[in-house]
């Protein structure tokens, strides 16, 4: 048991939640700082017990009950909006659907344009990107390096 283990848990000692066990017990006879920190929280726990508590004021309850209320309808109201508007695109995703396999000249026809208009945006972009592209595989290649030193050390030191 070391000093660092001990301090963690004084509060909890100081107030009866947790029991010392032989070994703690054994350190706070050997260690002066450790028996002073228990000493000390057992005053600030003695003294914080022989307080009252306070009253708690006329309505607290069901001002607080209310406002759980109201924040669980908002929050409630949020995600109503939000499958509200999901089942909106669903339907108008199905309206397209059904007006697609009912006009198939038209569905191809626009495939077709934009099939022809992501081959000439692919090879523009790579037209441009092309005197980059070792500036892009080296940047790759070092955060690739990286996250795998990351990923290497992450594992070694959990164990």
């Amino acid at each position: 048991m070391n000093c660092r283990d001990v301090l963690d848990r004084v509060e909890a000692f100081a107030a009866g939640d947790e029991r010392a066990d032989e070994s703690i017990r054994a350190h706070l006879e050997t260690c002066p700082r450790c028996a002073a920190a228990l000493a000390d929280a057992k005053r600030i726990e003695t003294f914080l017990t022989s307080w009252a508590a306070p009253e708690a004021p006329p309505r607290f309850t069901a001002t607080v009950q209310n406002r759980i209320r109201r924040q669980n309808w908002q929050s409630e109201e949020r995600i109503d909006r939000v499958f509200n508007g999901a089942m909106v695109a669903a339907v108008l995703l199905v309206i397209v659907g059904v007006a697609g396999m009912f006009n198939v000249g038209v569905v191809v026809a626009v495939a077709a344009t934009l099939g022809e208009f992501l081959a000439f945006a692919g090879a523009a972009a790579v037209e441009k990107a092309a005197p980059s592209m070792a500036t892009y595989v080296a940047a790759m290649g070092l955060l690739a390096s990286a996250l795998v030193m990351w990923w290497w050390t992450e594992g070694t030191f959990d164990r």
